[in-house]
């Protein structure tokens, strides 16, 4: 059997909706990582996340401070959001492009409300599904769970036809639901899921809440500067530009502190410029979707290349 070092929520919400600045959070969660890889850990487990940020900042510590695989999977309401907002999208794109290497969702909800979270993930990610929901929902009166093992696991290999991958139980799940859902997935012919088609011409962004996307002529209408009016001035280019994108430029330190204020304003594909590549990974590293660059500064193409495999940073 392979040994999980299971990651959850830190317990205080980032900026700017709480106090814990981002870094904070991944030298959280680096701890946890120094701790449990060298205890022999086989693979890294981050779950129950609600919010992208958090996430990010657990898959960067990640991955700055160990060579193991990591599996994200986020928590999901009814709504199909997380509480903090994030939907399914924009969490695949921004965890694939992070180098996540499994991704999915667990808790909250029980297996019949997997299937319309599983399609959208597989519709925008080639990573392999994770799932582990609950056994439905808590009996009032301290009975259980309404959702048996036999019902759970039933349900659970219905869900490889929509490309599940790896399978489990969260909330309520016993040894006995695990033990029912092994028979039934080893019975399965995995190899029948045919993956979505997607469009080569289309080129997926996302930022925390939204997915968009882009063209690679896709048209950033003027550039936006980081001054005190950042947050009017990205309120006020999302409702003005009809092509879905804008683009922020980075000057100096201060703006970084700015951007990073007024970020959650953004739902249109961004794009980041800058001319200092320290003041771009910085912008990348804060950000809390995917980003594109559009290819008009002049920095070197073997340092664009590791942001793209480290923050997802899309290049046209």
């Amino acid at each position: 059997a392979l040994v999980a070092l299971d990651i959850g929520p830190i317990g205080q919400l980032l900026e700017p909706t709480g106090s814990l600045r981002f870094e904070e959070a991944v030298n959280i969660f680096k701890e946890v990582v120094l701790a449990g890889v060298p205890a022999g850990a086989d693979l890294v487990l981050i779950e129950t996340m609600t919010d992208l940020q958090e996430a990010r900042a657990a898959l960067l510590a990640a991955k700055e401070n160990s060579s193991l695989p990591v599996i994200v999977t986020m928590t999901y309401e009814e709504r199909g959001r997380t509480f903090l907002g994030c939907d399914p999208a924009s969490a695949a794109l921004t965890l694939e492009g992070m180098g996540a290497d499994a991704i999915g969702v667990n808790c909250s909800l029980g297996p019949r409300e997997m299937p319309p979270l599983v399609r959208e993930l597989t519709r925008w990610s080639t990573l392999p599904i994770a799932i582990k929901p609950n056994a439905g929902l808590p009996d009032p009166g301290g009975a259980g769970y309404d959702i048996t093992a036999e019902e759970f696991a039933g349900s659970m290999a219905e869900l490889t036809g929509l490309g599940v991958k790896l399978y489990g139980g969260c909330c309520g799940t016993t040894a006995e639901h695990v033990a029912a859902l092994r028979a039934a997935v080893e019975a399965v012919d995995f190899s029948a899921f045919v993956p979505p088609r997607r469009d080569p011409d289309v080129i997926p962004c996302a930022s925390e809440k939204e997915a968009r996307f882009i063209t690679p002529d896709i048209d950033v209408g003027e550039t936006i500067e980081c001054t005190s009016d950042l947050l009017e001035d990205i309120l006020e280019a999302e409702e003005n530009a009809p092509q879905g994108a804008l683009k922020i430029a980075i000057y100096d330190e201060d703006d970084l502190y700015t951007f990073a204020e007024n970020q959650y304003a953004v739902k249109d594909a961004l794009c980041l410029w800058t001319d200092v590549p320290e003041l771009l990974e910085q912008a990348l590293r804060l950000y809390q979707g995917r980003a594109f660059w559009d290819g008009t500064g002049e920095l070197e193409a073997a340092f664009l290349q590791e942001m793209a495999r480290k923050y997802g940073l899309v290049l046209l």
